[in-house]
């Protein structure tokens, strides 16, 4: 009932309650000083039109007593007998034992310890304002004028009236006769049956403008409310209207369809549209879905895209979220001649949002069949607060989630970036680079692409020529050194050299304790890596394949000394498996050939996997321990473009990064 019609009803009453005690004491005096008065108007506005009507918590029962006990304090002191010491007792209690169970009760009640649960009930039962403040009137009737006189029987038909027309009733009735007619306008449709226990099909008039997305309200024959939900599908099918609605919330009487024809139940569109319905829904958890992926069918006019994220609401109450990484045109049979065409959704968990650590946390059960399914584009506010020690990296695609990247975990559990070319994979290693930089671990780059000291330039990288340079490198204060593979040398042999030599240094300056490693001190990075560590059949010498198994021997060893690595490839089919098999986090950006693809899918499923190929520049799915998410994520990389604009190029020309006389 809203306000307007509470204030009707409160005043009706209290004028009849007005006049009768006027004809009772034959002035208005009682207004101000009569007991047996302030408890029945306490009735009316309590039991009635304040909360009454929907009577359930502690904190009405407090409010109740506290209200009592107030209005005890109003008798005069000498008419302060045994029954008024009993009612204030009663009010004391109601106070104190409400008070206490809102202090102590903070399980919903199907988890409710069950001595606290009747204690409840009973003081629920006690502290009814229909029991209270009749006592109260009553008491107050009969001190007031004497039982069996006139008067106290005119207060007392006024009181049976009251309670036996069960006027909470009539006021929920009217909010709800009140309410049906203020929302609604003409009937546009009935219903044709329930598919799911939260969907529902129903038949609408054909002259309609499409109603998806807007809300829907099922009355029976007698106007009660039955029950409202969503519209996720509106089809005009051989001159039929057929929609599909997902239905919010239910009346007790929504199951009494089940005893009529369904024909009998009534479709409204309302006026206004209810806030809760303003996000954007787009279809519900259908069959197929499981823990760990959501399905779902939609309209084929509706856009998405790959690696969009939807969410629906679990059963405790929280927000799971899935990523968009399918689409498969599908088609359902309406009658023997049509059928309708659908796009059946398939959308990977990446779980629920937890701001505190902006990350994504598994969900562990499956999604609530028939529960509504949103687009996450509209919610805002994500926080781009990353813990300390993270560095972002992207943004989720049509969303504000973040995507971030320990930096720790990038260096001593080795990292991979795997993308053809143009696919924005320098760009996105530039970046890690330098963020290992600002986290203090030294970065040895060997580089055959020759691009890192031109984009790296600000960093003041130091030129390593031979090997032995690395030693002093170590030693000094850059944080960044670059050998170019000046000269024509097997690039294997120069590879497992250069680490060897960084290997051989950082073990003479860790001193290893028992179970424990050492934090990331040196990051090796392999630019072309299937040139610097292929794999064993992509060399035609043995001793390569030495150069190789050394260089991988070392990087096995090097996370308890703090070393770590970086493989930056096109091709993970002509990378040493030895090396890449160790890389617990991965960046996989658009790739094409099979064999990769093969390899990729071990890690991120297949369903990511096979997403690869039809990448758009800028994106990667990640996946691995050093990941804000603990499950495969898909994301666009931060535009890089402006922030390396080839800085340094001049000093691309530097003879001291070419000097073969120098070589090794």
């Amino acid at each position: 009932m809203d306000r307007k019609l509470r204030l009707i009803v409160l005043f009706l009453s209290f004028l009849l309650l007005s006049v009768i005690g006027r004809q009772v004491t034959g002035s208005f005096e009682f207004l101000l000083n009569q007991f047996w008065f302030t408890s029945g108007f306490l009735l009316l506005i309590l039991l009635s039109l304040v909360d009454q009507p929907f009577f359930s918590k502690d904190a009405n029962i407090f409010v109740n007593g506290i209200t009592g006990w107030v209005s005890l304090m109003v008798v005069e002191t000498s008419a302060r007998d045994f029954t008024w010491k009993f009612f204030l007792i009663w009010m004391t209690y109601l106070i104190v034992s409400s008070y206490i169970l809102m202090w102590i009760r903070n399980n919903p009640s199907y988890a409710e310890d069950k001595f606290v649960l009747l204690f409840s009930k009973f003081n629920r039962q006690l502290g009814r304002p229909q029991i209270v403040f009749s006592f109260f009137f009553i008491w107050g009737c009969s001190r007031q004028f004497g039982i069996g006189s006139a008067k106290f029987d005119e207060l007392f038909l006024f009181w049976s009236i009251f309670i036996f027309l069960d006027l909470p009733l009539i006021s929920k009735a009217l909010s709800n006769f009140f309410d049906f007619k203020k929302t609604k306008i003409t009937n546009i449709g009935s219903l044709l049956g329930i598919t799911n226990p939260k969907i529902a099909d129903v038949v609408l008039k054909a002259d309609l403008k499409i109603i998806t997305g807007s809300k829907i309200i099922f009355s029976n024959s007698e106007n009660e409310e039955l029950a409202n939900g969503l519209s996720i599908d509106d089809r005009i099918i051989l001159g039929r209207r057929i929609g599909k609605v997902a239905i919010i919330s239910m009346s007790e009487n929504w199951s009494s369809i089940a005893k009529e024809n369904p024909s009998s139940v009534s479709v409204f569109l309302p006026i206004e549209t209810d806030e809760k319905f303003t996000s954007v829904v787009i279809s519900v958890v259908d069959e197929g879905s499981n823990i760990e992926k959501l399905i779902c069918n939609i309209r084929p006019e509706i856009n998405m895209e790959t690696g969009e994220i939807l969410w629906t609401e679990m059963a405790n109450g929280e927000r799971a979220f899935y990523q968009v990484v399918a689409g498969q045109i599908t088609e359902e049979k309406v009658s023997d001649e049509n059928r309708i065409q659908s796009v059946k959704v398939s959308a990977s968990q990446i779980g629920v949002w937890e701001p505190k650590k902006c990350r994504f946390e598994p969900v562990t059960w499956v999604a609530p069949a028939g529960e509504l399914v949103h687009k996450a584009s509209g919610i805002s506010g994500i926080s781009n607060n990353v813990p300390e020690g993270q560095v972002i990296v992207g943004k989720v695609p049509n969303s504000e989630f973040p995507v971030h990247v320990n930096i720790s975990d990038i260096v001593t559990h080795n990292t991979a970036v795997i993308g053809v070319t143009g696919s924005g994979k320098s760009y996105l290693t530039f970046h890690l680079i330098e963020s290992i930089i600002k986290s203090k671990v030294k970065v040895l780059i060997l580089d055959i692409s020759r691009q890192h000291y031109t984009f790296l330039n600000n960093l003041k990288p130091t030129p390593l020529i031979k090997s032995t340079d690395v030693s002093s490198w170590l030693k000094g204060s850059s944080m960044l050194g670059i050998h170019q593979f000046a000269v024509n040398s097997s690039y294997p042999l120069v590879t497992s050299q250069f680490v060897e030599t960084a290997f051989t240094d950082l073990s003479k300056i860790v001193k290893l304790k028992a179970g424990v490693n050492e934090p990331a001190r040196l990051c090796v990075v392999f630019e072309e890596a299937h040139s610097l560590i292929p794999e064993w059949n992509q060399v035609s010498e043995q001793k390569e394949r030495d150069y190789v198994n050394t260089t991988a021997r070392i990087i096995l060893q090097g996370r308890k000394y703090g070393l770590g690595s970086l493989v930056v490839t096109q091709r993970t089919a002509n990378v040493t498996k030895t090396i890449l098999n160790q890389c617990n986090t991965i960046f996989a950006l658009q790739s094409f050939d099979q064999t990769g693809l093969d390899f990729l899918k071990n890690y991120m499923g297949e369903e990511y996997s096979r997403t690869i190929s039809t990448l758009p520049v800028r994106t990667s799915v990640l996946v691995g321990k050093a990941s804000s998410s603990t499950r495969p994520i898909l994301f666009q990389i931060e535009d890089f473009t402006e922030r390396w604009k080839s800085e340094g190029t001049e000093d691309q020309s530097n003879p001291s990064l070419a000097n073969p006389s120098q070589s090794n």
